[in-house]
């Protein structure tokens, strides 16, 4: 982008920070509503607009948050009042470009509604690649501080060779844990034994399943169920890292005092600022391509 552009970023978590901060930098107009001016005393060069209409109404591009909202509400930690979907729509005209993280049917209707279309930002590739990287470093933080013993020599089990999947194994490799993966796919299993690590076809899983440690689920499919779980060690650690409805029955593993942590949104947690950055280079990406 070889000109100013003008954005407006309404709520969000610390990413939203750090894309921000980093467009502000770049020499853009940016500007804030749904955050806290002690949150924002920091980044001098962001707007904090003193209500809606006044953030929007100048602005190229509006930015919201990663998910966008829930409900009749934006994502906006942040904010001391509640801003509703359709209170920021109303004040958008249809020249402006809308972009948001994990658009579903609810918002596309009430958007459609203002003749807006707004912009996934979550369904690009390099957004889902590079995000994998914070989650799985974010999930190997959890299992080790979740484990009284280290990750090198412990038997891990991956399900899923996706992008998490090829991320957090490699990483797991690094570490020296023993490390396995599981997928249906021949040309996955071919990639794991390419790789040096121990592939799983997933229809003989239960022959292997009461050897590990410690099992990182990256595939959301309910893959561990009941049946599964029985055969696990009694202290072996689960952690799911699907989008819902995730890959592991929670309730079967109640009853058989099974651990298993669920671990959603971890680059916004554990990484804020990288999580920001990445986001911030694929919404410039899209205006790219746009001939923005």
């Amino acid at each position: 982008m070889n000109k100013i552009i003008h954005f407006s970023f309404i709520g969000g978590d610390l990413r939203q920070k750090s894309v921000m901060c980093s467009l502000a930098n770049d020499g853009h107009k940016v500007c804030s509503f749904g955050f806290s001016k002690q949150l924002l005393s920091d980044a001098p060069f962001i707007i904090c607009s003193p209500n809606l209409e006044e953030c929007v109404k100048h602005a190229d591009v509006v930015i919201l948050p990663l998910p966008y909202g829930k409900e009749d509400y934006l994502n906006a930690p942040f904010s001391d009042d509640k801003i509703h979907t359709s209170d920021l729509l109303r004040c958008m005209d249809d020249k402006q470009l809308l972009f948001a993280g994990k658009v579903d049917e609810r918002l596309k209707t009430l958007a459609a509604l203002y003749n807006l279309h707004p912009i996934d930002y979550m369904e690009r590739e390099e957004l889902a690649v590079c995000n994998a990287i914070p989650t799985a470093e974010g999930a190997l933080e959890i299992a080790m501080s979740e484990t009284p013993y280290t990750l090198h020599g412990a038997n891990c089990l991956v399900i899923g060779y996706g992008r998490i999947g090829k991320i957090l194994s490699k990483d797991l490799q690094a570490l020296g844990a023993y490390t396995y993966i599981a997928a249906r796919k021949h040309a996955d299993l071919a990639w794991i034994k390419a790789n040096a690590m121990i592939p799983v076809p997933l229809p003989v899983l239960e022959h292997f399943i009461d050897i590990f440690d410690i099992i990182f689920n990256t595939a959301p499919a309910p893959l561990l169920d009941y049946k599964r779980l029985s055969l696990l060690q009694k202290d072996c650690l689960v952690i799911d890292l699907a989008s819902p409805p995730g890959g592991v029955d929670f309730e079967a593993a109640g009853q058989l005092g099974r651990k298993v942590i669920k671990a959603l949104s971890l680059p916004g947690k554990v990484a804020p600022n990288t999580a920001g950055e990445i986001i911030k280079d694929t919404i410039v990406n899209i205006l790219e391509e746009l001939g923005v």
